[in-house]
């Protein structure tokens, strides 16, 4: 742990110290350090809070750092925990202490002689040891993140070791902005939402469908190429297929219902790996027929929250490009092999770094199979990575319920980490659903099943790319590639031949049969406002035409950096290497 985190730490209780001086009546919830900086929620009354009052607390907390005070931990009883909650009239740390066991020592910090909080830790010694702070904006939280508790009100801050480093964090901040997805989508006709269809259930629009095909294309040809082969499932299915794949304890959000007209118990599938075990379970299988491999890009669904839904990043209808072999032991190394070099190669072609995270379990209960299952599984994955010479850190923790898995953290133009591509060995799913193949001496042997997924959700991809791109998407997948714009209504002939010759157009690369997309702007306004609309929509290409290009045989291009005359015979050829 580096100082990063004491010291934002201590500045959650310097914020409620400075909130307590100014506001002496408030009660408060919990203040942790958070990645970039701290929070802590505070219960106002009937005060009202917002981001203008932030200058004015502020202010006070770094009159508090000046006065150089200590912060020191002291240890007391549960009894003696609850009189300090009681006395000082803090509800919300009285439900904490009443929650601990009796025989727990308790911790509290003192910051000086100011201002004391019950607290774990860890803090710095002093706040003369603070770096740079800023409270950047105010929000709501339900006590301990439940629907049904009072609203509390919390303040969010941003801690750095030095100013550089705050302004570089606020810099990106500002372009974050810019590049949301959210605003991009709208910018760009990709998607919309609807009140009448509901929260978290996105529209695309005939632009954003191209998209989202084209992504997928991308995707899946990696496995089309390795011998996947396609097949489709049902969105609903039967409780009982979850029950059994261990899924119906997993995921609490399933979305269930009983059909009126069977009285069958029904749920929307959150997960396609039970059904895909289920076309596996239809034959009888051999050593021989051995790995069999699935892929479908299907949708599955989770009910969330609606303050956790936002934009394409959290939705109630994830579409997966999911992928599902069932393979020996021995398979699998060139089985994760294959995927590793497609998740490295995707990544390169779209121009984001990858670090990879092994998922291991925690101590936890909720996972499915035997230890000895799952110490086999994280071994076997820990040896791919080592295999492939990757390097790599472990999350414990992070598995999923039925086994280990391989993470792709990729990183975007900000700098911002996502989880996105994932490759799960799973041995336990086939013994829940008895799933067998014959051997070659004739016993009856489990297969292994190795889950994929090279983009994960095609709707979080997608927010994660137009962010990373800042819209300005790459040939090959923008929805409109290229937009001829007419200097006037003299050229309509010349006009006609550049459109023959990009109806001939076909981009090959990153996917292949790729048709050229392009639209001609020969409206009456003026060039312009016509190049106006086409940096307004993020065209890769633009083309210009004059009656001067007509009589020269030329098109005037315009890319997002330069610009270049293209003789009409070689424009075919110049818009492929574009992509």
């Amino acid at each position: 742990m580096n100082n990063l985190e004491p010291m934002r730490h201590t500045l959650s209780h310097v914020l409620a110290a400075a909130v307590k001086e100014l506001y002496p009546d408030v009660k408060l919830g919990i203040g942790p350090a958070i990645d970039n900086g701290f929070y802590y929620d505070i219960d106002f009354g009937k005060t009202k809070i917002s981001d203008a009052d932030l200058p004015k607390i502020e202010k006070k907390m770094r009159e508090i750092i000046k006065r150089d005070l200590k912060m020191t931990k002291r240890t007391t009883t549960k009894a003696e925990a609850l009189e300090w909650a009681k006395t000082n009239q803090q509800d919300y740390k009285t439900e904490l202490i009443t929650e601990l066991p009796d025989d727990d020592e308790i911790t509290f910090y003192d910051l000086g002689d100011v201002f004391t909080d019950l607290c774990k830790g860890p803090h710095i010694d002093s706040t003369k040891d603070i770096g740079t702070f800023k409270l950047v904006r105010v929000a709501g939280a339900y006590w301990r993140g439940d629907e049904k508790q009072p609203m509390l009100t919390r303040i969010y801050g941003l801690a750095f070791s030095t100013e550089e480093e705050l302004a570089a964090y606020l810099q990106q901040q500002e372009e974050a902005k810019k590049r949301d997805h959210r605003k991009l989508g709208k910018e760009l006709d990709l998607f919309c939402f609807s009140e009448l269809v509901g929260s978290g259930l996105p529209l695309f629009t005939p632009r954003g469908t191209i998209l989202r095909d084209l992504l997928n294309d991308f995707a899946q040809g990696y496995r089309v190429d390795r011998g996947y082969q396609k097949v489709c499932i049902s969105h609903i299915a039967n409780i009982e297929l979850y029950k059994t794949s261990g899924h119906y304890e997993k995921f609490p959000e399933m979305l269930q219902f009983v059909s009126q007209e069977s009285g069958d118990h029904l749920a929307l599938k959150p997960v396609s790996c039970p059904h895909h075990s289920q076309i596996y379970a239809s034959s009888p299988r051999s050593y021989k027929d051995l790995p069999i491999k699935y892929l479908e890009t299907t949708m599955v669904y989770r009910d969330e929250r609606k303050g956790e839904l936002g934009g394409l990043s959290r939705v109630r209808a994830i579409t997966q490009d999911d992928s599902h072999v069932f393979c020996t032991e021995e398979q699998v190394g060139d089985i994760f092999g294959e995927l590793i070099e497609s998740a490295k190669d995707l990544y390169a072609k779209i121009d984001m770094k990858l670090k990879l995270r092994l998922s291991f379990r925690d101590d936890k209960d909720g996972y499915i199979g035997t230890p000895e299952m799952w110490a086999k599984a994280e071994s076997a994955i820990q040896a791919m990575a080592d295999k492939f010479e990757m390097d790599y850190f472990i999350g414990v923790g992070e598995a999923a319920m039925y086994g280990p898995k391989m993470d792709f953290m990729a990183v975007d133009a900000l700098g911002r980490e996502w989880q996105l591509a994932t490759v799960q060995l799973d041995y336990a799913l086939p013994a829940r659903f008895k799933l067998e193949y014959t051997d070659v001496d004739g016993s009856k042997k489990t297969p292994i099943m190795i889950h994929c997924a090279l983009v994960g959700s095609i709707e979080r991809f997608m927010s994660i790319y137009l962010e990373h791109t800042a819209g300005w998407l790459p040939m090959w997948c923008a929805p409109e590639n290229v937009r001829i714009l007419t200097v006037n209504d003299q050229i309509t002939d010349y006009v006609q031949k550049i459109a023959t010759v990009l109806d001939g157009v076909v981009l090959e690369d990153p996917i292949p049969e790729n048709k050229l997309r392009y639209s001609v702007d020969d409206s009456a306004d003026s060039l312009g406002r016509k190049i106006k609309r086409a940096t307004a929509m993020k065209i890769p290409c633009v083309l210009i035409v004059g009656p001067k290009d007509a009589e020269e045989g030329i098109v005037s291009v315009r890319l997002r950096d330069k610009e270049e005359k293209v003789k009409l015979p070689e424009l075919a050829d110049y818009l492929k290497r574009l992509s």
